[in-house]
């Protein structure tokens, strides 16, 4: 979901013209838009308090300018950090037809914004505190891992989730993202060890991050991700590792670099790199 943010004065002033020319189009040569799991997060750091604000919910294939995901521009102008998340900037004007919705997006009495019923969001939340959904994220880790780590059980995972945080010198913490329904969306791990032979990388490790199918598109994996790497900085780190075996672009499109190939069970991985410090 692409979501543009805009006052209803903006909308009456767009429909008259029969498009929606951002004022940033002049300025920065796009629109600014979010997903529907930033959009909060950019008005109440924005807008707060604004009670005449509507979203437009927009279908990308139906765009005639050109859509980037990029990272945010920052007002003071000082560097983007490589591990900020992606937002979606339209290149152009919004023309009316790609317009799906339109959403009443007011603050609340407290001046702040919260997600409409309109929006399919979602929360982050460590597994330690949701062990109802222990089961079924082990089922899937065992499956989707199973051609890299055969002997892995329902329980290896059970054990790892219940061991979360520090323990005997080691440290896990996996976490989950779960839709308004609190059905399970997918997840990921911040790790010391991801258990890679003969690597010499200190740690610690992004793995794990898997997401079911049907979500692929609405950001949670790119959330997922992004959380994991504001614990590490939070835990004091400078640097987070990973490997994978097929999605070398996806993650160098937020900034993680490739540092080296190795094979796991017989099958070629790259070992990427994201600088957490400028």
């Amino acid at each position: 979901m692409i979501l543009h943010l805009l006052s209803r004065e903006a909308w009456v002033e767009a429909q008259t013209l029969g498009q929606r020319v951002a004022p940033s189009v002049a300025t920065e040569g796009f629109a600014h838009c979010s997903t529907e799991h930033q959009i909060v997060d950019v008005a109440n750091k924005y807008f707060r308090r604004a009670n005449n604000m509507v979203l437009l919910n927009i279908d990308p294939s139906k765009l005639t300018s050109q859509l980037k995901f990029e990272p945010p521009a920052h007002l003071d102008g000082s560097p983007t950090l490589p591990h900020e998340p992606m937002f979606p900037h339209i290149y152009g004007a919004i023309n009316l037809d790609a317009v799906i919705d339109v959403i009443d997006f007011p603050c609340g009495p407290n001046g702040q914004f919260s997600a409409p019923p309109q929006l399919s969001t979602f929360s982050v939340v460590n597994i330690a505190h949701a062990p109802h959904h222990w089961q079924r994220a082990a089922e899937l880790s065992v499956t989707e891992w199973k051609k890299y780590f055969p002997n892995d059980t329902v329980q290896t995972y059970f054990d790892l989730y219940g061991l979360t945080g520090q323990y005997a010198e080691h440290f896990a913490e996996t976490y989950i993202a779960m839709n308004i329904n609190d059905e399970l969306l997918g997840m990921a791990t911040l790790v010391d060890d991801d258990e890679l032979p003969e690597s010499n990388e200190p740690g610690p490790w992004l793995a794990a991050v898997l997401t079911l199918p049907s979500t692929r598109h609405n950001g949670v994996g790119s959330t997922l991700v992004q959380h994991v790497v504001q614990r590490a900085i939070q835990l004091g780190h400078s640097e987070l590792f990973l490997y994978t075996s097929d999605q070398q672009e996806w993650y160098a499109k937020k900034g993680w670099l490739p540092i080296r190939e190795t094979p796991l069970n017989g099958i070629a991985h790259t070992v990427m790199r994201l600088p957490l410090r400028s």
